[in-house]
């Protein structure tokens, strides 16, 4: 889409970058002589007020604050079109993803900066808020008149207020590896410590040059980085504690404490000179350039993707060019490129936690529980990504067999093998008997042949076809189909298709395929409400993908329900042999739906996979006709 010259006042110099949601566009205020980062909803979202609201939000949520250490809005307004638009303060020195990729941080730099990060956190949260996405590409530089530069925190396009956020949570929002073990479990309420666990691990990666990883953190910074002290590791460790009520109470406890930390910092470690420390209260590091730190042994390893179906949006605007690579605090959400591309989040072996993907990728909320895709992706991008709550559920999923290859096997349905042949007493006993056993049994066959002969000469001369009876569909069911027509099945008729979104993001959920793919929806009510693990609103998910390994399906992490009773994973095989894999039913539900079903299919040919999830409220098992009736042709 082409861009105008100017927006009110505002002359329109270059475009930073441009996502799913938004995009940055690079201006200079003429009246001020001062360059501008204008923020702009996406085209094709200018109908979505879902979008929109959540766009102008952010925008309010930095107006509101107005602080310096945080992206300041100076305007909004509307284009022609009626896209709306915020005009931001142009951070011109680029992020801290930026410089950590540059060369690694020393030590007293990196807890100047945290505890700079951790103050701007303390503003948010006085105003009610949860950023829920604190990351080294989510923090900014900007040059100030005496030469120095002050630090910024942006991209609160996730950004949630605390009354809302207390409750049951739509989606797991977030970076892996950054966000709070509660972010990533569905139906979790959130508080201000979800941000104190973001600080700790943004911290833990500045001091060691590792990203941490998912939660419980696997080594102590100190087995990462000589110079670290038993010091680092009680601090950083417990703004990381898994369990909430053990992390700092505020972002602001946890500034005091990297400050004390800061003070304990011997000559002997890596010096900071005064010029580029940052001031305790000021907020603003000093002007020196990353160039000058000196560097641990180890390089700095790049901060995980944050996860995510769909409303993927890609994170930040890409960096202007320069030998700086300044970038606006257009790193706002939703939906600016950032400057790697996005990794798949690969999924552990069975019985192994989760790790998060290498890249900057973010969970994101999407509005109406939809899952909206985003447009082919830049290489060096960064996206934020959408994953539905109760689409995805959190929880990392015990071992469990994925589809069972076709053959030999369970009958169609799922339950146990028919048993093998009955052990034979030893040789030499019984064998009289054993010869009228072999007549009997001899007479009996022929018996069963003729009288089963009669019977398929009898169901021959009626017109039905031939193959194997199918069960009676309950009188409500109706056949639905995904647009695309490549998912097809039988639900009850009070579950009308959902007509959006018409396709999912596999890679969203941990599975290796990172295209668009289509899904069948079917509820009595708003998908929001289906996915909502507090709302009793029934219905189906049908996903399909093309990643079928071992183990992926359903998405281990995802579909787990800490509010159920477990049932034992069960083998399923369908009527015509097509498809195959586990289902496992969650009952006695103590919020929500009384019972979730969640399945992972494989074509025979392993061609592509299906996830599928039930919802239940009233006891009938649907989910066995559903299957019975599904065809799928293919992703």
């Amino acid at each position: 889409m082409s861009i105008p010259s100017s927006v009110g006042r505002y002359r329109i110099e270059r475009v930073l970058g441009s996502g799913a949601f938004a995009a940055v566009w690079l201006g200079h205020d003429d009246a001020l002589e001062a360059p501008v980062a204008i923020k702009v909803l996406s085209g094709s979202l200018l109908d979505d007020l879902d979008v929109r609201n959540r766009f102008l939000e952010e925008a309010r949520i930095l107006r509101r604050a107005d602080s310096e250490r945080l992206v300041r809005v100076h305007d909004i307004g509307e284009l022609p079109d009626g896209r709306p638009y915020f005009v931001m303060s142009y951070a011109d020195r680029g992020t801290l993803a930026d410089r950590m990729r540059q060369r690694p941080l020393d030590v007293p730099t990196a807890l100047a900066l945290a505890e700079e990060i951790a103050r701007g956190v303390q503003v948010i949260n006085r105003l009610g808020v949860i950023h829920r996405d604190l990351k080294p590409s989510n923090v900014l530089f900007q040059s100030t008149p005496d030469g120095g530069e002050r630090l910024l925190i942006a991209d609160l396009g996730l950004a949630k207020a605390i009354a809302h956020a207390s409750g049951a949570f739509t989606l797991p929002v977030g970076t892996p590896g950054y966000m709070s073990p509660e972010q990533a479990r569905f139906g979790g309420g959130l508080d201000v410590r979800a941000d104190v666990y973001g600080l700790g691990a943004l911290t833990y990666h500045m001091v060691t040059g590792k990203a941490p990883g998912p939660a419980p953190v696997k080594k102590r910074p100190s087995e990462l980085r000589a110079e670290l002290t038993p010091e680092f590791d009680q601090v950083i460790l417990r703004a990381m504690e898994v369990d909430r009520e053990r992390r700092y109470p505020t972002a602001e406890a946890f500034a005091e404490a990297l400050a004390s930390l800061r003070a304990s910092v011997t000559s002997g470690g890596p010096a900071q000179s005064a010029q580029n420390a940052p001031s305790q209260r000021g907020g603003r590091p000093g002007g020196a350039r990353p160039s000058r730190d000196r560097a641990p042994s180890e390089p700095v390893e790049p901060e995980p993707p944050t996860t995510p179906d769909v409303h993927p949006a890609r994170r930040r605007a890409a960096q202007a060019q320069g030998p700086q690579g300044p970038q606006g605090p257009q790193d706002a959400r939703p939906g600016e490129p950032d400057e790697r591309s996005t990794a798949q989040l690969p999924m552990p072996e069975a019985g192994r936690r989760p790790q998060p993907p290498a890249g900057d990728q973010t969970v994101v909320d999407p509005p109406q529980g939809g899952f909206r895709t985003a447009g082919p992706e830049e290489p060096g991008e960064d996206r934020t990504i959408a994953i539905s709550r109760d689409q995805f559920p959190p929880g990392p999923q015990p071992p469990r067999p994925q589809a069972p290859p076709p053959g030999p096997g369970p009958a169609a349905g799922h339950g146990t093998p028919f048993p093998g042949p009955a052990p034979q007493p030893p040789n030499g006993q019984n064998k009289g008997r054993g010869r009228w056993i072999a007549l009997a049994t001899g007479a009996g066959i022929v018996a069963v042949a003729l009288v089963g002969g009669l019977l398929l000469g009898q169901i021959g001369s009626d017109d039905e076809p031939d193959g194997p009876a199918t069960p009676t569909l309950p009188a409500d069911f109706t056949a639905v189909a995904d647009p695309s027509g490549k998912i097809r099945a039988s639900v009850p008729r009070a579950w009308a298709r959902l007509p959006q979104p018409t396709t999912w993001q596999p890679s969203t959920v941990g599975l290796a395929d990172a295209q668009a793919r289509p899904v069948l929806r079917a509820t009595p009510g708003t998908f929001q409400q289906f996915l909502d693990s507090a709302a009793k609103t029934p219905g189906v998910f049908i996903g399909l993908t093309t990643d079928v390994a071992q183990g992926k399906l359903p998405p281990p992490t995802f579909s787990e329900h800490e509010q159920c009773t477990k049932g034992r994973p069960e083998n399923y095989t369908a009527p015509d042999r097509s498809l195959s894999g586990t289902v496992t039913r969650y009952t006695a539900c103590r919020t929500g739906t009384p019972s979730i079903t969640e399945v992972g299919l494989v074509d025979r040919n392993r061609r592509f996979g299906l996830w599928i999830r039930v919802k239940e409220v009233d006891g009938r098992k649907v989910t066995d006709d559903i299957l019975r009736t599904l065809k799928v042709t293919g992703p």
